[in-house]
């Protein structure tokens, strides 16, 4: 099999315009009857249109990288891989040992951020890549070998494969490595990081770790645990705007809160303070409650500025009934419609279409339980 570092791929890659999927099969053509294989075409291409989807995450250094398309799926946000580097750097940590750097995301701002790193990779592919990516930086190595093996490092940063045959693999002892046998090793060093799915069981969750939920422009990213950073806790970190600690057992149920009824204002927490168990913190921070049991909507009677909870005026209270509520917006003149939900099985677009709106004015229509029972509420953001 052709590796993507392949000099050949590597120079019709360069030669190649911008990729465009309908324009795919002449450029291929074009290149054929230039003499190139159909196995070079296909990899170069590849290699392009990945190039493209990869703009989103990497900006332009996205143009001069190698990747695969799982591992440009799994890689670490770059906003949230400093992060990590951060981590480390505020701990004392110069040197680190990765297991599976993938692509090398996680690696490459270990890098910048100056850190000495022992990147290790299972597939001979991802390890080319990686060290194509990292090229410029000889203070990192990537090896093809086992990455939990003969640890000198005082650090350890582990992503293990968490998709199977069937998809994502909810286990961790199903990942790949299992998370206990990152444990064993991570236990051995001053501090180490493993990155895991944000929807992970908090059952599953060390009792000594720091765990981290990342949340990206509104955006759960990722989840952390991080075990020698002291005491024990979760933490929702909002990338560039703030934490919010809980501390105590990470794998120990969130606090819950009496719900009350709808005041003047509602409040969605970001998916990461929810993620994280935050949501008691937040009630008794800023005098709020769930505006049913088990809802994540918050709700009181003052207006909270803080960057953990996006914030609606309430203007009414409407029965979930789509005529009412059809005939209700009409009233208003309501035409742009931001429908938002929990806690009822309701499709926002086959609502929306059902009610036809046409006027001139916007609003936010929010479905949830409350305590009197399922209603639509309508608010505007502030």
């Amino acid at each position: 099999m052709l590796s993507p570092t392949d000099p050949r791929i590597l120079t019709l890659l360069s030669s190649l315009p911008d990729y465009r999927e309908d324009e795919v099969f002449s450029v291929s053509s074009k290149l054929r009857d230039d003499g190139h294989s159909p196995e070079i075409i296909s990899a170069a291409l590849t290699q392009a249109r990945l190039r493209q989807q990869a703009c989103r995450k990497f900006a332009d250094r996205a143009e001069t990288m190698l990747f695969t398309a799982d591992g440009l799926e799994q890689a670490s946000r770059p906003d949230a891989a400093r992060h990590h580097a951060a981590v480390f750097r505020s701990a004392g940590i110069s040197s680190l040992r990765e297991v599976g750097c993938g692509i090398g995301a996680d690696t490459l701002a270990f890098a910048q951020a100056g850190l000495s790193v022992t990147a290790r990779e299972l597939e001979p592919d991802r390890v080319d890549i990686a060290r194509h990516n990292l090229a410029e930086f000889p203070h990192v190595r990537v090896e093809l070998a086992d990455g939990l093996a003969d640890i000198t490092e005082p650090a350890l940063w582990a992503d293990p494969a968490r998709r199977g045959a069937k998809g994502r693999l909810a286990d961790p002892e199903e990942w790949g490595p299992p998370l206990s046998t990152i444990l064993h090793a991570a236990r051995q060093v001053r501090v180490s990081g493993i990155k895991a799915a944000p929807g992970i069981d908090h059952s599953t969750l060390p009792p000594d770790a720091t765990v981290e939920w990342l949340s990206s422009g509104g955006d759960l990213v990722e989840a952390i645990i991080w075990l020698g950073l002291g005491p024990s806790g979760r933490r929702a970190v909002l990338l560039g705007h703030g934490t919010l600690t809980v501390p105590g057992d990470p794998s120990e149920p969130s606090a819950m809160v009496d719900p009350r009824e709808l005041g003047s204002y509602m409040y969605e927490p970001d998916p990461a303070v929810i993620r994280a168990g935050g949501i008691a913190q937040l009630c008794a921070d800023h005098d709020l409650a769930p505006v049913a049991p088990g809802i994540a909507y918050l709700t009181g009677d003052t207006l909270i500025e803080s960057p953990f909870l996006h914030r609606f005026a309430v203007e009414a209270v409407l029965p979930m009934q789509e005529k009412k509520l059809a005939r209700e917006l009409r009233r208003l003149d309501i035409g742009a419609l931001e429908i938002k939900k929990r806690g009822v099985d309701v499709a926002p677009e086959v609502l929306r279409t059902k009610l036809k709106l046409s006027g001139s004015q916007s609003a936010v229509l929010i479905l949830t339980p409350l305590l009197t029972g399922r209603r639509a509420v309508l608010a505007r953001r502030v």
